[in-house]
């Protein structure tokens, strides 16, 4: 596979499903200056200590393949990621967290920190960052996955979280820096998140969260979808109520239920 015309096509926003031609597609998206624009965009990285990762080199996240056609040509990143399924626990929820959500979302990664599990969410604002922080005090490691292109930080208050997150595990990113951050790319990313771990835990989500998008992905991709209650009058909770009212999400109450559950994990 040729590496440049990857990272062009990375660079105008693709995904696998351009690979029927990808040296073709990317020279016709910029004629004869492909391997020039690919070394505009890798060699800054690089330098800044960033990395790259394409499917099949060592440290590429494995479960991506089940995304298939809408798997990522390539990532960006500042860190190291778990390779299989099984070593990542995703923990996700709503901006607009409760006390109750919050809290809830640190003590489960701390908890699957304790099982030996990176835990892995979107670096938002609300239960994102609390389950990468829970993640940090109890001496674990975090996956960042971001939107927008590499080394952007969003929201800009998450600096430190970010910093802290490529120190003990990864941030990363599917697309280079010139990449805009656009409302569509919080959903685009929200695969890699599903697709990275066995196991998805939805802490704390309204019904229209947009954490419910990577909840509904990893159920779609036969993976484990836990969800835990809140007060049947919380709107906060609505979203994980209504996962384990469908039956794509099972229940699970607590840290000792979360330990139970990862157990019966296969690697």
């Amino acid at each position: 596979m040729d590496a440049n015309a990857l990272v062009v096509l990375s660079a105008a926003g693709r995904d696998s499903t351009a690979l029927s031609d990808p040296a073709g597609q990317a020279a016709a998206l910029v004629g004869d200056h492909v391997d020039a624009v690919a070394a505009s965009l890798v060699e800054p990285w690089l330098a800044g200590g960033g990395n790259i990762l394409f499917p099949g080199d060592p440290g590429w996240p494995t479960g991506l393949a089940a995304l298939g056609p809408a798997a990522p040509l390539m990532l960006w990143l500042r860190g190291s990621l778990p390779t299989q399924p099984a070593d990542g626990v995703a923990i996700v929820g709503s901006r607009a967290c409760t006390p109750y959500g919050r809290q809830a979302a640190a003590d489960l990664a701390a908890t699957a920190v304790d099982v030996q599990r990176w835990v892995v969410s979107g670096g938002a604002k609300g239960i994102d960052a609390a389950a990468h922080e829970g993640a940090l005090a109890a001496g674990g490691r975090t996956v960042l996955v971001a939107a927008g292109g590499a080394g952007r930080i969003y929201p800009a208050s998450h600096r430190e979280l970010y910093i802290n997150a490529a120190r003990t595990g990864a941030v990363v990113w599917e697309f280079p820096a010139t990449a805009p951050l656009r409302q569509a790319g919080f959903l685009t990313r929200n695969r890699l998140i599903a697709a990275m771990c066995a196991t998805t835990v939805v802490a704390e989500a309204r019904e229209r969260s947009g954490a419910l998008n990577t909840a509904r992905t990893a159920a779609d991709l036969g993976r484990l979808v836990l969800a835990l209650p809140g007060p049947v009058t919380s709107a906060a909770s609505g979203g994980c109520h209504r996962a384990i009212a469908d039956g794509w999400g099972q229940i699970v109450l607590g840290t000792d239920d979360l330990r139970a559950l990862l157990a019966t994990v296969p690697a």
